[in-house]
């Protein structure tokens, strides 16, 4: 048998061979505590940890559906940075959690701007507020600012009974024009407010916002552009069938103001008066006019004593002959009047304390034959008979549509209109 060669460490070799594994044992917990030691460490340091996501990490499962949706500070809808890249906070869990409020903000009818209150309908359109006083509020407080509460309440009552009954107006005409309309009118009239945004849009560099700001609301624009549109179509229609002037309606009208067409002729005179005790003007107006000055710029002189402002103009209706007519309330005036004819001065004559010269500049008669004036009667009987076929259009329609109690809703556009403009 051979023997191997050895040295004497072999019984030591052979102990620390036994040893080895229990000192990998030690060697592994002195890691792990050091590692459990440095993690306190940064959890002291560092409380939560941050985790890079995506967005698409916010896409909610199946059990989250019981859960309200929450909105953090920084989302895209309340302004904040750009979430391509969301640093997410994981806090510890929340054993009670608060579920967050919703708040639902109104939304306002469509055409409509957002408003804060409806006070009534109109044919089933509602009748809001701000859109309403808006018209008229600069009114109302410019009375208020002058009147009394009594007598602001007077005037407020007339200004909101005028823009109630347009309001009325409009929206009954709209809806009277609209319903009669075919697809094809309809189209037009779409087309027609399509190019008409396009050109407030134009003015306004393209800019909805730009014209806001000018005063020009492009949707209020709209509005008011088909509102015209609509009720100019329905009155054009509903009014013109019912209205027609003859012939015979103009001669009648004619023979009804005949006077008014015919007025009595008038004489138109200058009077010269000075007083008796001034003989160096008496003798100043002789030679003046026997050099010939018109008679009108020595009556437009100082010493005349009758209208010297005016060159001593006097006008006089009479009736009848001329030779009988009665012009001034003196009858030694009218008795100089009746002896002249157009153009002629009379010679001077005393009038109480007074010398005076008298002249007829022209007789006028101002006759207006049935000829010239049917022009002017066919167009006043056109504009009454359309006034009372509105009048009772209107009427009509007041009776058919669906208007609630017209004085309550009064009563309470008053009441609106007393607590915002009223006078203090």
């Amino acid at each position: 048998m051979t023997r191997l060669p050895h040295s004497g460490n072999t019984r030591k070799d052979t102990g620390f061979a036994r040893a080895l594994p229990w000192l990998m044992i030690g060697l592994a917990c002195v890691a792990l505590a050091g590692c459990r030691s440095g993690t306190n460490r940064a959890e002291e340091h560092e409380p939560v940890e941050r985790v890079e996501i995506t967005p698409d990490a916010f896409a909610r499962s199946a059990s989250d559906a019981d859960f309200p949706a929450t909105e953090e500070p920084g989302s895209a809808e309340s302004g904040g940075a750009d979430t391509a890249s969301t640093e997410v906070v994981v806090r510890p869990a929340v054993t009670n959690p608060i579920t967050p409020i919703t708040r639902t903000e109104p939304v306002a009818p469509e055409g409509l701007s957002l408003i804060e209150a409806k006070v009534g309908d109109i044919n089933g359109k509602p009748i809001y507020v701000t859109s309403f006083f808006e018209p008229i509020e600069a009114r109302l407080i410019a009375n208020a600012e002058r009147l009394r509460l009594a007598g602001w309440r007077r005037e407020a009552m007339k200004i909101v009974d005028e823009r109630l009954t347009g309001v009325m107006m409009d929206e009954l005409l709209r809806a009277e024009a609209l319903a009669a309309l075919s697809e094809q009118q309809r189209q037009g009239l779409r087309s027609f407010l399509s190019n008409f945004r396009k050109n407030i849009l134009t003015e306004n560099l393209g800019s909805a916002q730009l014209a806001e700001k000018r005063g020009q609301s492009v949707d209020a624009a709209m509005r008011e552009k088909e509102i015209e549109t609509l009720v100019g179509l329905t009155l054009f229609r509903e009014v013109n069938k019912r209205v027609h002037v003859s012939w015979r309606d103009i001669q009648q009208r004619y023979e009804q103001r005949y006077d008014d067409f015919n007025p009595p002729p008038t004489a138109v005179f200058r009077l010269l008066r000075v007083l008796t005790d001034e003989p160096e003007a008496i003798e100043a107006i002789k030679a003046r006019l026997g050099e010939g000055v018109a008679f009108e710029a020595i009556a437009s002189e100082s010493w005349n004593t009758f209208k010297a402002e005016d060159g001593g103009l006097f006008r006089g209706a009479f009736d009848g002959a001329f030779e009988d007519g009665e012009f001034f309330g003196s009858d030694v005036l009218n008795e100089q009047a009746r002896q002249l004819s157009p153009g002629q001065i009379s010679e001077p004559f005393v009038l109480v304390a007074y010398t005076c010269w008298l002249k007829l500049e022209s007789i006028e008669q101002e006759s207006v034959s049935l000829y010239d004036a049917q022009l002017a009667i066919n167009s006043q009987i056109d504009r009454e008979r359309r006034e009372q076929a509105r009048n009772e259009y209107f009427q009509q329609l007041f009776e058919r549509a669906r208007v609630g109690n017209r004085e309550d809703l009064l009563r309470r556009l008053m009441a609106i209109a007393e607590d915002r403009y009223g006078p203090e």
